[in-house]
């Protein structure tokens, strides 16, 4: 997780984003990532692939793997108001990196693999 947030935000800042911005996408993909690793490869070997770019005025990183196909934009969002007792473990990390972000997209790669991108709006420092 440290070499994938190191290359997010060394990217992001060289592009010249601004520092709220690169925290709001760090925390996106530290609870994305962190999924890829417990939720798509579990116990098993795997690698994932980032990917970060400036697009006019959007940050855009795309996390790609080869874990079982799974599309987390299905994923409801969690029922806020049950009582923290009630609730399960887990199951906010998604929440989480939506509320971060302008927007989280999915799609199968042509290799078969997971491919989600995040979006940030950004205001650019020259």
């Amino acid at each position: 997780m440290a070499v994938i947030r190191h290359f997010v935000e060394e990217t992001a800042a060289a592009f010249g984003a601004g520092r709220d911005a690169i925290e709001d996408v760090l925390q996106a993909v530290d609870e994305t990532a962190v999924n890829i690793i417990v939720h798509g490869y579990g116990d098993q070997p795997g690698s994932s692939e980032v990917q970060v770019v400036k697009e006019n005025g959007t940050l855009v990183v795309r996390l790609r793997d080869q874990a079982p196909l799974f599309d987390p934009t299905l994923v409801p969002p969690p029922d806020l108001t049950t009582p923290l007792e009630e609730r399960r473990m887990g199951g906010l990390g998604l929440h989480l990196a939506r509320h971060f972000v302008d927007s989280v997209t999915y799609r199968t790669t042509s290799e078969g693999g997971n491919e989600l991108t995040l979006l940030k709006k950004v205001s650019w420092i020259p």
